[in-house]
């Protein structure tokens, strides 16, 4: 299918002094963050670091009270919306289930930003709509009601829905929730191979085991700053790990994919 990185950038994303607020809670506190072109970076840290409110601030679904967001030489904040559809999707962490739209429909909303919306759908658009739902697996239930589905199902029909939308800037929130284990390794396998193809990719994980395992680079999080920032194997170290997350680690290395694999135990 026309991948996500089919047009890469090349400037990646970047957020300066990004303040955050609920009422009159700083939830991000003057976060500075940068995603290089054509990666897949994860952003990690503990329950609570604020890493959700980030990621929507870095999509331009919230407004953050300060700072600035550029993608590839474009401010996302400043941007019309159609523009910023058209360069950024979203993937937010659980799909609303309420809608009596079949899967086919759902994923042909991605194709909006392309698309006239005076005229029918094309068939370029139907074509494109096909190809994201077999590359995530959920051809057999183009015709099912979205609703009808298990959580597992709508995350990947989501994730179709970013596909057809065809951006060069992917930001996903939890992307393997609610997947079993074969389908979160087939989802973060597909996101490195966006990244690989141009694509520029930013998901939260709260697995620190597959983020060292997927990710090129990360941005690590607590009490909404940034901790620390950097390639994976250099940034997740046992010390870091200790720090933010208050467990032991041990970092080695995979023997066949030669990247970190981290065992984690308690304190003593």
């Amino acid at each position: 299918m026309s991948s996500a990185g089919r047009a890469p950038g090349h400037g990646g994303l970047t957020g300066s002094r990004i303040r955050v607020l609920a009422g009159d809670t700083l939830i991000i506190d003057g976060v500075d963050c940068t995603v290089p072109a054509g990666s897949l970076t994860a952003l990690i840290g503990p329950n609570g670091a604020g890493k959700s409110t980030l990621l929507r601030a870095l999509a331009a679904v919230t407004r953050p009270a300060a700072g600035s967001v550029v993608f590839d030489d474009v401010d996302l904040l400043a941007a019309p919306r159609r523009q910023r559809a058209r360069l950024a999707a979203f993937v937010e962490q659980d799909a609303s289930a309420d809608t009596a739209m079949t899967v086919a429909s759902v994923v042909g909303l991605g194709r909006l930003p392309h698309q006239d919306l005076w005229r029918d759908e094309t068939p370029e658009s139907r074509r494109i709509v096909a190809e994201a739902l077999a590359t995530v697996g959920m051809t057999d239930f183009a015709s099912r009601e979205f609703a009808s589905l298990s959580g597992g199902e709508r995350q990947r029909v989501m994730l179709a829905r970013a596909l057809a939308q065809e951006p060069r800037l992917l930001l996903l929130d939890e992307p393997t929730n609610h997947l079993d284990i074969r389908a979160q390794l087939s989802a973060l396998l597909l996101l490195r191979e966006l990244a690989a193809g141009g694509a520029t990719v930013l998901a939260a994980l709260h697995d620190l085991g597959l983020a060292a395992t997927y990710a090129d680079h990360v941005i690590v999080l607590r009490e909404g700053k940034v901790a620390a920032a950097g390639p994976t194997a250099s940034t997740l170290t046992p010390s870091l790990i200790r720090d933010i997350y208050g467990v032991h680690a041990t970092v080695l290395e995979n023997p066949v994919t030669r990247r970190p694999v981290i065992a984690l135990s308690p304190l003593e």
